[in-house]
């Protein structure tokens, strides 16, 4: 990626492809990856990648629309920094929505000689303080 902004629709044109090896190459291989399901936290490149395989190569003949919401971005020359929210549609063969989840995500990035890649990771939900469930829909 040339620019931080790039990040956002590469990672959604990765997705909605179903191409892990799009969706990884935005990575680092040293990121630090906090995601919300099963493990939760990966140190490397190495360890996530088997998980967005599965992730993607799970889904069948359903797609998965992403979108970003109130994405803030804050860069220097060399560290960039991004945080907003990240929207996750199953969308079936026929076009309809099956589920959906929507998340905080915060995002670090540094510039490396082939472009910016993605070095920290994390995607959150808050907690509803009455039952301790994620509150999915913000």
């Amino acid at each position: 990626m040339k620019e931080i902004e790039e990040f956002f629709s590469a990672y959604k044109n990765a997705v909605w492809q179903k191409n892990a090896s799009a969706l990884l190459k935005l990575y680092d291989a040293e990121v630090v990856q906090f995601d919300m399901w099963d493990r939760g936290y990966y140190s490397t490149l190495q360890e996530w990648a088997p998980e967005i395989g599965n992730w993607l190569g799970s889904l069948g003949e359903e797609k998965v629309k992403v979108d970003f919401e109130m994405i803030k971005i804050r860069q220097s020359d060399s560290i960039g920094f991004a945080s907003g929210l990240i929207k996750f549609q199953a969308i079936s063969s026929q076009g309809t929505i099956l589920r959906s989840m929507k998340n905080r995500i915060t995002i670090g990035f540094s510039r490396f000689e082939e472009g910016w890649k993605v070095v920290h990771q994390h995607i959150s939900a808050p907690v509803a303080s009455e039952n301790l469930t994620a509150i999915l829909d913000l």
